[in-house]
C-alpha cells in the first residue's frame, strides 16, 4: 500500500511537473492568436520570414525565458535558501544543464530573428552572409549573444566545486544575463525609450528572482529540515519583487501605452490588463502564505505550503508565457506619452526641454531601477532600527537622519534634474558625479550601517574576517578602488560610451557609488571592520582621495574635451560653450567631491585629537 501511494505521488509530481510548462505554451499560443502575433498569409512581392519562424521564434523565446528563470531559480535556493553545504553545491550544480538549454534558446533565437529581421527564411537568413554583422552591430543580435556567452559560462561555473562566494558571484552573473534582451524588443522603440528599457530591466529581474526562487523551493527543499527558515528567508525577498514587478511593469505599460483608454481600446492593452490580473492573483497566493501555510509549516509540515505554492508556480509560468506573447503583439499606433513621441531627441531618447537652473529642481527622470533600490534600502535599514528598538536597544536619530539623507542625495542625482540634464551638459554630469561618489556615500556611511547590521543580526560578526571583506578593508585596495572609475572614465573613452549606453551609464554610476561607499568606510573608521587601521594611515586615504578630485579637476581643465562626438550629435541649440562649461565642470564635481573628502577629514582630526585627550586624561586620573 505504502509502494502504491509513494507511486501515486511520484505520478502526480511528474504531471504537475509537465503540465506547469505545457500551460505557458498554452497561454502562448493563446495570447499570439489574440495579440495578432500569429502567422498571416504570405502577401505575394513581400518577403517573408515563413511560419517556420513566424511561430518558432515566440516559441524559442519562450523555452529562452523559462530557462533563465530556472538558471536564476536553481542558483538563488543554492546560495540564499538551502541550509548546508552539501546540500547548497548538490543544488548549484543542477542548474548548469538549465544554462546550457538557455545559451542553446538564446543562439536558436539569434538565427531566428535574423530571419524575422530579414524577412528570409531560415535557411535564406543564414546564407545570406549577414549573421556576423548582424551578432556584433545590431542590438537585438548583439543582446542575445552576451546572453548565450554569460549562460554557457554560468553552465561551465554550475559544475566547479565553488565556495560561497563563487556560486553568489554565478547568480549576479545569472541574473545580469536576463536583462540584454530589454533592448531587443519593443520597448527600446518606445517614445521615451530609456524610460522603457530601464523600467523592462527591473521588471525582468524581478520576475526572474521572484518566479525562480519559488520554483526553486517547490523542486528542492519540499523534504528539507530547513524549510521553514527557507520559505521565511524567500517570503521577504519575494515581497520585495511582487513590488518591483508592480511598479516597473506599470511603468512600462504607461510609456507603452500613453493613454488609459488605450489599456480596453487595443488588444495590447487588453493583454496588459491580464498581466494585471495575472499579478493580482500571485499577490493574492503571497498573502495567503503569510495567513496561513507559512504559520503551518511549524505545525502542519510542509503539504500545504507545497500544494498552494505548486499552484502559484503554474500561474507564474502562464504568465511567462503571456509575457512573451505580449512582446509579439504591437502596441497601438497612438502608444506613447503624449506629446513625447514626436518632439523626443532621438540621442538622449527623452524630452529635454531648455536647461534653466530651475529645472534641476522641477525635472526628473524617474529611473525604476535606482528608485527600487534607494527604496530597498531604507526599508533594510528601518527594519534594523525597528528590531533593535523591539529589543528595547537604542540606535542614534543623527545616523538613521544621515543615512535617510544620503539616500535622498543619491535618488536626486540618479533621477532628479541632474540625472536628466547630465548627459546633455557636461557640468551638470560632473555635479551629478560628485553627488554619486561623494556627498551620497559620506552621509550613508557616517549612517553606521554595518554597524547597526551586527547590533541587529546578532551572527552577521560570523563572517567578519571573510576573505572579501579582508581585501576590501586594505587601504591601497580601497584606494585604489576609488580611483578606478574616474580614471576610467576619463582617459579611456569611457564617457562617451556611458553618454551614448543607458546601460553603460548605469552600471558606471553603480560602480562610482559602491566604490566611495568602500572607500570612505575604511577611510573615516565609523563601522567596524576586519583589520585594525591607524588614524594616520585614515587621514592618508582622505589626503589620497583629494589628490584623485584634485587630479580629475586638472585633466578636466588642461586636457581635451570630453565627449566631443557625442556632444555634436546631441546638437542642443541652447547647449552651452564646451570648454567655458566644462571648466565649470571641473569645479562644481571634482571640487565639491574634495570639499566633501576634506570635510571628512577635519571630522576624523577632531575625533582623534579627543581620542587622546580621552586617553591622556584618563592616564593622569590613573597615575
Amino acid at each position: 500500500m505504502t509502494s502504491a501511494r509513494t507511486t501515486s505521488s511520484v505520478g502526480r509530481r511528474a504531471l504537475v511537473s509537465a503540465g506547469m510548462p505545457a500551460a505557458a505554451f498554452a497561454v502562448l499560443l493563446l495570447a499570439l492568436w489574440f495579440g495578432g502575433g500569429r502567422p498571416r498569409p504570405a502577401i505575394e512581392g513581400l518577403p517573408s520570414p515563413g511560419p517556420l519562424t513566424t511561430w518558432g521564434l515566440p516559441l524559442v523565446r519562450l523555452v529562452h525565458d523559462l530557462s533563465a528563470v530556472a538558471t536564476v531559480g536553481v542558483l538563488l535556493t543554492a546560495v540564499l535558501l538551502a541550509r548546508d553545504e552539501d546540500e547548497r553545491r548538490r543544488i548549484a550544480r543542477a542548474a548548469a544543464p538549465w544554462a546550457l538549454v538557455w545559451a542553446a534558446s538564446a543562439a536558436l533565437t539569434e538565427v531566428l530573428t535574423l530571419s524575422d529581421f530579414l524577412g528570409l527564411p531560415v535557411g535564406d537568413a543564414l546564407r545570406s552572409g549577414v549573421l556576423t554583422t548582424f551578432l556584433y552591430y545590431i542590438p537585438q543580435g548583439q543582446a542575445f549573444l552576451l546572453v548565450t556567452l554569460v549562460a554557457l559560462t554560468v553552465a561551465v561555473g554550475a559544475l566547479l566545486p565553488l565556495d560561497a562566494g563563487g556560486r553568489a558571484l554565478l547568480l549576479a552573473l545569472a541574473v545580469f544575463a536576463v536583462l540584454p534582451p530589454a533592448y531587443a524588443g519593443h520597448s527600446a522603440s518606445a517614445a521615451d525609450h530609456n524610460l522603457a528599457i530601464s523600467s523592462l530591466m527591473a521588471h525582468i529581474a524581478g520576475v526572474a528572482l521572484w518566479v525562480g526562487g519559488l520554483a526553486g523551493l517547490v523542486a528542492f527543499l519540499p523534504g528539507s529540515a530547513g524549510l521553514p527558515a527557507a520559505v521565511r528567508r524567500f517570503s521577504a525577498l519575494a515581497l520585495c519583487c511582487f513590488v518591483a514587478v508592480g511598479v516597473s511593469g506599470t511603468i512600462n505599460a504607461w510609456v507603452r501605452l500613453g493613454e488609459v483608454s488605450q489599456l480596453w481600446e487595443s488588444r495590447y492593452g487588453l493583454l496588459v490588463l491580464a498581466k494585471a490580473a495575472a499579478l493580482a492573483a500571485l499577490g493574492w497566493f503571497g498573502w495567503r502564505h503569510r495567513r496561513a501555510t507559512i504559520a503551518a509549516l511549524e505545525t502542519e509540515g510542509s503539504r500545504p505550503f507545497l500544494r498552494l505554492a505548486t499552484v502559484e508556480v503554474a500561474v507564474m509560468l502562464a504568465t511567462v508565457g503571456l509575457a512573451v506573447g505580449l512582446s509579439r503583439t504591437a502596441p497601438p499606433a497612438s502608444a506613447g506619452v503624449p506629446g513625447v513621441a514626436q518632439h523626443q531627441h532621438d540621442a538622449l531618447g527623452y524630452t529635454l526641454p531648455p536647461y534653466t537652473p530651475g529645472r534641476l529642481v522641477t525635472e526628473i527622470r524617474p529611473d525604476p531601477i535606482a528608485l527600487l533600490a534607494v527604496a530597498g534600502l531604507v526599508a533594510a535599514y528601518l527594519a534594523g532600527v525597528r528590531r533593535l528598538s523591539a529589543r528595547g536597544e537604542g540606535w542614534p536619530a543623527w545616523r538613521t537622519a544621515s543615512w535617510l539623507a544620503g539616500l535622498l542625495v543619491l535618488a536626486y542625482g540618479l533621477a532628479g534634474g541632474v540625472a536628466a540634464y547630465g548627459p546633455a551638459v557636461f557640468s551638470i554630469h560632473a555635479a551629478q558625479y560628485a553627488l554619486l561618489g561623494a556627498v551620497g556615500p559620506a552621509l550613508l556611511v557616517l549612517g553606521a550601517p554595518l554597524g547597526l547590521y551586527r547590533r541587529a543580526v546578532p551572527t552577521a560578526g560570523e563572517h567578519e574576517d571573510g576573505p572579501w571583506a579582508r581585501a576590501l578593508s586594505l587601504p591601497w585596495v580601497a584606494t585604489a578602488l576609488y580611483a578606478a572609475p574616474y580614471v576610467a572614465l576619463y582617459l579611456t573613452g569611457l564617457f562617451e560610451a556611458a553618454q551614448t549606453s543607458l546601460a553603460v551609464r548605469l552600471g558606471l554610476q553603480a560602480v562610482v557609488v559602491a566604490t566611495a561607499v568602500v572607500f570612505l568606510e575604511v577611510a573615516t573608521g565609523v563601522d567596524p571592520l576586519p583589520r585594525p587601521i591607524r588614524p594616520q594611515v585614515r587621514a592618508a586615504m582622505l589626503l589620497a582621495g583629494v589628490a584623485v578630485q584634485a587630479w580629475v579637476a586638472l585633466e578636466l581643465l588642461a586636457g581635451p574635451l570630453q565627449g566631443p562626438g557625442w556632444y555634436a550629435s546631441l546638437a542642443l541649440p541652447w547647449g552651452p560653450e564646451r570648454n567655458g562649461d566644462q571648466r565649470l565642470g571641473a569645479l562644481l564635481g571634482p571640487g565639491a567631491a574634495a570639499l566633501t573628502l576634506a570635510a571628512l577629514l577635519v571630522l576624523l582630526l577632531l575625533r582623534w585629537r579627543d581620542a587622546r585627550r580621552r586617553l591622556s586624561a584618563g592616564a593622569v586620573q590613573a597615575g
